[in-house]
């Protein structure tokens, strides 16, 4: 007997929400302006999370740039598509690794927004330097949020569907 999707279950349906909404997000908050920089009072800018790390390696900043990308592009973006496999897989055995994988991604899911988040603090007014949060960065936070509670959501449901299988098996 074939087993049915996360995503074929009722409380699969929410997380399948989630994941969307996510997934919807997650662009967004990338490509969108999420931060205003002022240089001397006169001279502004807008930059995007993906402009930023992008600006990062044409200056040849590459340590930071692979922090910024691979916290806030490279992680976030391989966890989304983690959860939608496994939201819909229908092999019986999903769950034993690919659970463990999920879980061990979903400790450094906030990661990502503390890097932006300490990023924008290091800029943030000085005499020379100021810099503000605009639209991308809470689109960006959201998006992850959103991640974290759709991975809470399988972690559990690919829980419960092992120990089902565990009372079930002769």
């Amino acid at each position: 007997m074939a087993r049915r999707a996360l995503a074929d279950q009722g409380a699969g349906q929410a997380t399948t929400a989630l994941l969307v909404l996510a997934t919807c997000l997650l662009p967004l908050g990338l490509l969108l302006p999420a931060l205003r920089t002022t240089q001397f009072g006169l001279w502004s800018g807008e930059h995007s999370i993906l402009g930023f790390g992008w600006a990062l390696l044409q200056d040849s900043e590459f340590l930071l740039a692979g922090i910024v990308l691979g916290f806030s592009v490279i992680f976030p973006g391989f966890k989304l598509i983690w959860m939608w496999r496994l939201q819909f897989s229908r092999r019986p055995d999903a769950g034993g690794g690919d659970l463990r994988w999920l879980e061990r991604l979903g400790k450094w899911s906030m990661a990502d927004v503390l890097v932006l988040a300490l990023v924008i603090f290091g800029v943030r007014d000085n005499l020379v330097f100021a810099a503000s949060t605009l639209p991308g960065v809470y689109l960006f936070a959201a998006a992850t949020v959103l991640a974290m509670l759709a991975s809470g959501r399988i972690v559990s449901q690919l829980g419960a569907r092992r120990e089902v299988g565990r009372a079930t098996a002769p």
